[in-house]
């Protein structure tokens, strides 16, 4: 994420991506001297059609993180496709797949595919969410070759030697990113029903984690919870009411849960 922001922002130019959405990307755009058009969301879910509209001559790059965090939303897989297809031919399309091991919908296509045929786009993985490696900080991008070269430029002069080795390492353990997921699943389905008996809004996530309306001032919930000894997420403005909350082990999730009735209820 730091050197796509750095490759395609360094001297100006602008960036065009939803808000909220995940932000290391374009605050490192911002560092590097960019403008970033953040495009609110519509109900939730990127604004294609808006975020279209905001793409000019000077646009360098178009951000989707998808599934998007915070929300846990994913866009329509041909609409998506028909999006980056057309907008690549105008300028770069970076797709954040950082969920994408966590989609619900089988067969959900990865913007992968787009690469193989040759499209301005650059797709980013990372270790850090299924396989749990957050702490090393590893990931990967996928591009063409002529776009590798320019990221190439960009780079660290020195590689991450363990977290290389641990994601090779991970890559072969099945077993555990099963189990991953499973656990993952398992947390959701807790959280959701903790949700239902409050009678709060939330949005069925395709990530580690769930958002929800907590229908009060997301600030004054994080003081709360402390209390509680959890910590929740931060604020997402301009949806200051809505609350993001990680998946954990299930004891973790089930203690979890309890403080939320306990402040909510």
């Amino acid at each position: 994420l730091r050197i796509s922001g750095l490759a395609y922002s360094w001297q100006g130019g602008e960036v065009v991506a939803a808000d909220p959405t995940f932000q290391a990307l374009l605050t490192y755009a911002e560092q590097f001297g960019a403008y970033v058009h953040r495009v609110p969301l519509d109900d939730l879910v990127h604004d294609l059609d808006a975020m279209e509209r905001r793409i000019t001559s000077n646009t360098r790059l178009v951000f989707i993180c998808n599934p998007n965090n915070p929300t846990g939303t994913l866009l329509p897989a041909d609409r998506l496709r028909d999006f980056c297809a057309s907008v690549s031919r105008r300028t770069v399309v970076f797709a954040d797949e950082a969920y994408y091991d966590y989609i619900q919908e089988p067969g959900y296509p990865s913007m992968v595919e787009l690469v193989k045929d040759d499209l301005n786009v650059i797709v980013s993985r990372t270790f850090s969410k299924v396989y749990g490696l957050a702490g090393l900080r590893i990931g990967y991008l996928i591009a063409r070759p002529d776009i590798a070269r320019r990221l190439q430029d960009a780079r660290a002069a020195f590689n991450n030697v363990i977290g290389l080795q641990a994601a090779m390492a991970a890559l072969g353990d099945e077993d555990f990113y099963r189990e991953s997921l499973e656990r993952n699943a398992e947390s959701q389905r807790m959280i959701y029903q903790a949700l239902d008996q409050l009678n709060l809004q939330y949005i069925k996530s395709h990530g580690n984690f769930v958002f929800f309306q907590a229908q009060r001032d997301i600030r004054g919930l994080i003081e709360e919870m402390k209390k509680e000894n959890v910590l929740i997420g931060r604020p997402f403005p301009p949806l200051t009411d809505w609350c993001r909350l990680s998946t954990g082990t299930a004891e973790d999730t089930r203690l979890a849960c309890q403080a939320l009735a306990r402040v909510l209820g």
